[in-house]
């Protein structure tokens, strides 16, 4: 990690040497998280990510000095960069070049961090760049968004470091990417011996065999292998901590747990939700459900009713999610059960469309007829077969309605966020011939999986009975700006919402300090910004971070937990409350 440079605008730490250990390992995970990612939507189609921008022989063409030598580093910034942040999240007609001089036009486009950059790295024009970007779809989703952001003075604050400041760019060199096999690498501080050849990221992605199937547990090749994206999670948390691997994990609380666990942790979870929810259905019917089988127990089309939206109503917390492990799970199993009981998405269109109307009722009174047009024709999208698989739509919803998980780092957040990115992309079909080659952009994650403390929990006023109903309508706007967040496609959208949100945010805390509560509680949750993706709140709270309201006495409706790994938290709706 001493080969790399990231802006030092962002602390991660007061210790020097501390904070740029964290600061070099956050940002490589991060980048690993992103060419994992778009390797794997490579593999679902060729065509959609061009193999010349990651072959040697064609970069040589492009890109001014590549691997010219050891201290070569354009790769990153001129393909890398452009591909993140000014093509995968900017609209396939509005892809350009930032202006390079011009005060007002570059007054205008200041902080805009989804135009093309760096053109004077290139051996190539401008227009032929962009012809090489252009038939790549646009995906949206947080994994793409740049990091470099104003703070409240109007101050960049860089992290990715996508600017035309050189002070201020990243610096990877090269032959981190392209190197073969061959130089050793003093690799001690990682607890894997004195020296090993390595090869490059790049170089280590091509030797592989990538397959899009995402399996069960009793299959025999996997995809996306929690056991594989768990390791893995494992290693680079030692990039944290010049110790062993061991001491890393000990360090940070952060343990893989191993794919049979987490199956039978999902299983009981979920065998315990439904066995209290479904009071007429005999308890083996439901094991049968849940059970890897094609055995699918007899049930009336009421009865599948009824389950389908037992299911649509729970919500599953994880407190320690780390790489996304059982998240992942939770979400294959209801998949799976939801393709039992209702293999052509009748039940389940159906459920989304009412909840839509009823919710879209509520938007209207605010807001305007087409934006509720529009919340309705998403669905009928989302459902259409002809753009997406079945398996899109139960995804898709599961996530946004039913599931959460919580870290206290970071970087584990982003790998579980990339683990969902996964598994909705690969669940849509290329078109050609459709607007954006028929890939829907991915979702907002940051509203469903955040990086907080869950050891530690807000200091409610203990005499306090009733909610102050100022506060809960500030409430319920907040949770409806985060369900928009979800869905919102444009920086534009997004950076509406965020701001939203802060302002919310504060007027929630003054009236929590007019109502008994603590100033510092008030203040935390006023300060809590759930859309920066370098920070870890000290103290968690579902109603405040997810808007899931607990009840006073409040018991889960199972915590499972094996092999000493945190117990994952199933909840049940009962109107606003859970239960």
């Amino acid at each position: 990690m001493d080969k790399i440079k990231f802006p030092d605008d962002y602390k991660y730490s007061n210790d020097p040497a501390k904070d740029k250990e964290i600061r070099n390992a956050t940002n490589l995970i991060r980048l690993i998280t992103r060419i994992v990612f778009i390797w794997f939507l490579t593999e679902k189609d060729k065509d959609l990510i061009p193999l010349e921008l990651f072959s040697t022989e064609k970069l040589s063409k492009i890109v001014k000095d590549f691997m010219k030598d050891k201290k070569a580093s354009n790769f990153y910034n001129t393909i890398l960069q452009n591909l993140f942040f000014g093509t995968l999240n900017q609209k396939m007609d509005e892809r350009k070049f930032v202006q390079e001089r011009g005060f007002q036009t570059h007054k205008k486009e200041y902080g805009v961090k989804n135009l093309f950059r760096y053109a004077d790295k290139f051996l190539v024009s401008k227009d032929n760049v962009l012809e090489l970007f252009k038939n790549i779809p646009f995906l949206n989703g947080g994994l793409f968004d740049c990091l470099d952001k104003e703070d409240e003075s109007g101050k960049v604050i860089y992290v990715d470091g996508f600017s035309r400041n050189q002070a201020k760019q990243s610096i990877i060199p090269d032959y981190l990417f392209f190197q073969q096999e061959g130089e050793r690498v003093d690799l001690s501080n990682y607890g894997l011996g004195v020296s090993r050849p390595v090869m490059g990221l790049i170089a280590i992605l091509n030797s592989y065999n990538f397959t899009i199937d995402e399996n069960t547990p009793i299959d025999q090749e996997i995809a996306l292998d929690p056991e594989l994206l768990g390791k893995v999670f494992e290693n680079l948390l030692a990039s944290y901590n010049p110790e062993t691997a061991t001491t890393a994990r000990k360090a940070t609380g952060s343990y893989y747990t191993p794919r049979e666990i987490v199956d039978y942790m999902v299983e009981e979870s979920l065998f315990a939700y439904l066995k209290g929810n479904l009071f007429e259905t005999e308890e083996d019917k439901i094991r049968m459900l849940l059970s890897y089988s094609e055995e699918i127990p007899e049930f009336s089309e009421s009865e599948r009713q009824k389950i389908i939206s037992t299911i649509d109503d729970i919500k599953i917390l994880y407190p320690a999610c780390g790489s996304g492990a059982f998240p992942m799970g939770i979400l294959h199993k209801l998949v799976y059960v939801l393709q039992k009981l209702d293999p052509e998405n009748k039940y389940w269109y159906e459920l989304q469309y009412q909840k839509a109307l009823k919710e879209s009722k509520e938007v209207f009174k605010q807001d305007n007829k087409n934006e509720r047009q529009e919340r309705l024709g998403e669905i009928n999208e989302t459902f259409d077969e002809g753009i997406n698989y079945p398996d899109y739509a139960r995804k898709l919803y599961l996530i946004e309605n039913c599931i959460y998980g919580v870290d206290i780092q970071p970087i584990a957040i982003q790998i579980s966020k990339l683990r969902f990115f996964i598994s909705l992309v690969l669940d849509q079909k290329a078109d050609r011939g459709k607007e954006n080659f028929g890939i829907r952009a991915l979702p907002n994650l940051e509203t469903k999986f955040v990086a907080a403390n869950t050891l530690i929990g807000l200091d409610r006023p203990k005499q306090l009975t009733f909610k102050n109903p100022a506060i809960e309508k500030k409430e319920k706007e907040l949770k409806q700006i985060r369900h928009k967040y979800f869905e919102a496609k444009t920086i534009k959208e997004k950076l509406d919402s965020q701001k939203k949100d802060k302002q919310i945010r504060k007027e929630i805390a003054d009236l929590l300090k007019h109502s008994g509560w603590d100033t510092s509680t008030a203040e935390k949750i006023a300060t809590f910004d759930l859309y920066d993706q370098n920070a870890s709140a000290d103290w968690f709270d579902p109603e405040w971070m997810f808007g899931i309201v607990v009840e006073t006495g409040f018991k889960p409706v199972s915590t499972i937990n094996a092999n000493d790994q945190p117990p994952a938290c199933v909840y049940h709706r009962n109107g606003n409350k859970q239960w």
